[in-house]
């Protein structure tokens, strides 16, 4: 949930902390408690982006501790978790986090310093951080029906990214439909979501992707689409884009802006929430908060996902989401295909996962039906299932489509049709190939 341009290396290895270290759980008092809260408070009033919220959160963190709200914090993360609790209630993106007196110390020497040579060497250590995890694309390659996937765990700023980002996006130049894999993107830099949604535009610059509010600048601040991309641009190739709970804050924007302009469709689950962006503020005792220092509008829907979550335009479990975003991929791409050939694979795809999704149960007897000797090719029943064997070869199990008609398990190239005679009884077997080529071998009586 953190956007980088607005936070330094040691504030974001502080706060992606997910286990406290030891010294995290030393004992507090009730001073000690009491300093934390109030200079967490005063950080919120004079950097929320909304100043009269700022003080009512404020003061409410300050009541709460008055009123022993946090009194069985006994430690120190113990008081960060309560905090984080207590503050989500009014933007899902606070989060408090320990960090250690000597690490604030250091972080706020740091943004006191007019060593531009040290801030510098935080930047490029932070840079590094990210190349290290290739600026968070974590996956690019082409899926089967010629479907472009880019999964990422974040938004890296664009600066330093765009080589990376650009990369993936001319991998994936040629296909047919891309979809964009967030169940797992914590987040990241706007400057990313303009650039990855730009490219998707026609060019030119006019359309205006969000508006921030914030007390740092004069609303609106306006982020429009780039007037041309170092990718190209692809207004027109079909986009689906993955999401679930673990979505969040710049995650969560790419796709809201996208479904609001009608550009995507989002599979998946309810996405996180977080719809404000900011930065991670240190204090002297040890702590670091992140605070939302501005406010998505989006500016066809006049709001945004803060609180609420972006909804899916398809509703499925999220470990269920790529299929099916592959399921209507398949199906919008296969009407529009101008060649047969390219028409029957996307068919045969996208009935090969509407049957991994309901699958055609035969029984024993219904599969011994198309047991046989038909020449070259030997149809038996193994351990419940229908299983080919082509002279020479090894056996491969064959998957029910219904029909009298099988798949192999191991490909979609080909299909398998046994043809029935007036009695309902197995005379021959036609294997059928995608590119329309077909051979028929008779039963051997």
């Amino acid at each position: 949930m953190i956007f980088f341009n607005n936070v330094s290396a040691i504030a974001i290895a502080a706060m992606a902390v997910t286990q406290a270290p030891v010294w995290a759980q030393d004992a507090i008092d009730a001073a000690e408690r009491d300093a934390a809260v109030d200079a967490l408070a005063q950080v919120i009033e004079d950097e929320f982006f909304d100043a009269q919220r700022a003080a009512t959160i404020a003061s409410g963190m300050r009541t709460a501790e008055d009123e022993g709200a946090f009194d069985d914090a006994a430690t120190a993360q113990a008081l960060a978790e309560a905090l984080t609790a207590h503050l989500h209630e009014q933007d899902r993106h606070f989060s408090v986090r320990y960090i250690g007196p000597e690490a604030a110390a250091a972080q706020l020497a740091r943004e006191a310093s007019e060593d531009s040579g040290a801030r510098d060497a935080a930047n490029a250590e932070q840079v590094a951080q990210l190349a290290r995890r290739n600026f968070a694309f974590d996956g690019v390659e082409i899926l089967p029906g010629n479907i472009g996937y880019i999964e990422m765990r974040g938004f890296a700023p664009i600066d330093p990214a765009e080589p990376t980002a650009r990369a993936a996006l001319e991998f994936v130049a040629h296909t047919d439909a891309v979809i964009f894999d967030l169940r797992r993107n914590g987040g990241g830099d706007p400057t990313m979501v303009q650039y990855l949604t730009s490219h998707f535009l026609e060019p030119g610059g006019e359309t205006l992707i969000n508006t921030f509010v914030s007390r740092d600048y004069e609303y609106p601040n306006q982020m429009w689409s780039l007037p041309s991309h170092p990718a190209g641009h692809r207004p027109d190739v079909p986009i689906y884009v993955l999401i679930s709970g673990d979505t969040a804050s710049a995650g969560e924007g790419f796709s809201y802006h996208l479904q609001a302009m009608q550009r995507a469709i989002l599979v998946g689950e309810t996405t996180y929430g977080a719809g404000n962006p900011g930065g991670v503020h240190i204090v002297s005792e040890g702590y670091g908060v992140f605070v939302s220092t501005g406010s998505a509008r989006n500016p066809i829907t006049g709001t945004n996902w803060e609180g609420t979550g972006v909804t899916p335009d398809i509703e499925i479990d999220a470990d269920q989401a790529l299929d099916r975003a592959l399921l209507e991929a398949y199906g919008a791409l296969e009407p529009l295909a101008a060649e047969e050939g390219r028409r029957r694979e996307l068919g045969w795809m996208r009935e090969a996962l509407e049957v991994a999704q309901n699958p055609v149960v035969l029984s024993e007897a219904e599969l011994a039906l198309y047991a046989g000797d038909f020449g070259p090719r030997d149809i038996r029943v193994e351990n419940g299932g229908l299983v080919y064997q082509r002279e020479g070869r090894d056996p491969v199990q064959l998957i029910a489509l219904g029909d009298h008609r099988f798949k192999f398990a191991d490909g979609d190239d080909y299909r398998i049709v046994f043809q029935m005679d007036r009695r309902g009884q197995v005379e021959a077997l036609e294997l059928r190939l995608v590119d329309g080529r077909t051979q028929v071998n008779p039963l051997v009586r």
